[in-house]
């Protein structure tokens, strides 16, 4: 299977959900409210790339009766990818730091 390209977005999506599920124990979830006011960008794109997450099975999105999402929930395999994306941030931050030097 190809690898599967992640926008900037979802490269911040994904450890925002990590250390959300991290901070909760998994018991409570994020609404998408909450992180469309933590990552402080438009609900619309951030929607979007929720829906692409979902669709590639890292995340789930609950909806309330009326089909607006009411919570988020990392699957297993999106706490792999979501492991994954940070290390590399953290990687790349460090070499940048590194280089400054």
């Amino acid at each position: 299977m190809a690898t599967q390209r992640l926008s900037h977005l979802h490269r911040r999506i994904l450890p925002w959900l990590a250390a959300d599920h991290q901070r909760t124990k998994g018991v409570i979830v994020s609404s998408h409210e909450e992180l469309v006011k933590a990552l402080r960008g438009d609900k619309g794109n951030i929607s979007r790339s929720l829906r692409t997450l979902e669709v590639r099975g890292w995340l789930i999105i609950g909806r309330s009766p009326g089909g607006k999402a009411h919570h988020l929930t990392l699957t297993t395999e999106g706490h792999k990818k979501a492991v994954e994306v940070g290390k590399k941030l953290l990687l790349r931050s460090n070499i940048q730091k590194n280089k400054a030097l």
